[in-house]
């Protein structure tokens, strides 16, 4: 698929909704007030029972503070390296409502026809002022510039993020835009973010801080990385893909990780759970999935039909 391809079908995006065209590969939008409040209920109800004790933290500033505490204690079993708040077996009905609210801000700008399948389950991260020094030795972590293409997903996707709580300004995801010379051959599957360095060092970093309330999309010929500035506070994120449909949608074969082969779903799955289908984590928050490098979600995802079931 061409560069040209690319930047035909994200400007197909971009004529659906109103929006902020930061790039060819890039654009963000402001989340609807109404839309925003189910969201924020929504990551307000499931985060806190992530957390120990029993309490409903529903301000952003007795959120984040607790995420804090317990992060630097070490009391989040379900939060993995790279920040994700893993969904377990007794937070089901918290994330499925997590989803849904996730799911209605999508539906709202009318590009449901424009999805060939979703990346599930998507993830609800935090990020910590400060860098763990420790994780950056691991494979896959955010802070190394990358297309998630490279940890398995699909090099015909779009990325999806919304910054919900913390300080986005000092912060957040940094957007890299691709070179006229780029070449299909760059995405796909690598065995660490690190090998696609030489691929990185092509790019040229987007003058671009995201907004908090706001969704931002992104072609995955484009790169990004998690980005700390000096005295950072904490965030609190959302980020998932989709496969976007081509203009005639003449594509590639696409190119999925085996591991990641079972994290599809059709473009309705999401706006339809808890009427139609339902998704399930069979683990209890001790137990932990290998993710095999960071080719795998760690979760162990089961989608059940409520319709013919």
């Amino acid at each position: 698929m061409s560069l040209q391809d690319r930047k035909e079908a994200f400007s197909l995006l971009a004529s659906r909704f109103e929006n902020t065209k930061v790039s060819d590969l890039l654009l963000e939008h402001k989340i609807p007030n109404s839309l925003k409040k189910w969201l924020h209920s929504s990551v307000f109800i499931y985060v806190s029972k992530c957390l120990p004790g029993d309490e409903l933290y529903l301000d952003e500033n007795s959120l984040m503070n607790a995420l804090v505490e317990n992060y630097d204690k070490d009391k989040i079993p379900n939060m993995t390296p790279n920040g994700m708040l893993v969904p377990k077996k007794y937070l089901v009905l918290e994330y499925n409502q997590l989803v849904r609210s996730f799911a209605a801000i999508i539906d709202s700008l009318n590009i449901r026809d424009l999805i060939s399948s979703w990346h599930i389950p998507l993830n609800l991260r935090f990020k910590a002022g400060e860098v763990n020094e420790s994780n950056m030795v691991r494979h896959h972590p955010t802070e190394h510039i990358h297309s998630d293409s490279w940890a398995g997903e699909s090099s015909e996707s779009v990325t999806i993020q919304i910054p919900i709580f913390g300080d986005i300004k000092n912060n957040h995801v940094s957007f890299y835009d691709p070179p006229d010379d780029f070449e299909e051959s760059w995405l796909g599957p690598r065995s660490s973010y690190e090998d696609g360095s030489d691929i990185a060092n092509r790019y040229s970093k987007v003058n671009f801080v995201p907004n908090k309330g706001h969704l931002q999309f992104s072609d995955f010929a484009g790169l990004h990385a998690s980005t700390r500035l000096p005295n950072a506070g904490p965030r609190l994120s959302i980020d998932t893909t989709f496969v976007i449909k081509k203009p005639n949608d003449n594509r590639s074969p696409e190119t999925i990780h085996k591991w990641r082969e079972g994290e599809r779903a059709m473009p309705n799955l999401l706006s339809n759970l808890g009427s139609d289908s339902l998704l399930y984590f069979p683990h209890g928050m001790n137990e932990f999935v290998d993710s095999e490098g960071g080719f795998k979600h760690p979760s162990n995802l089961k989608v059940i039909d409520l319709v013919n079931s």
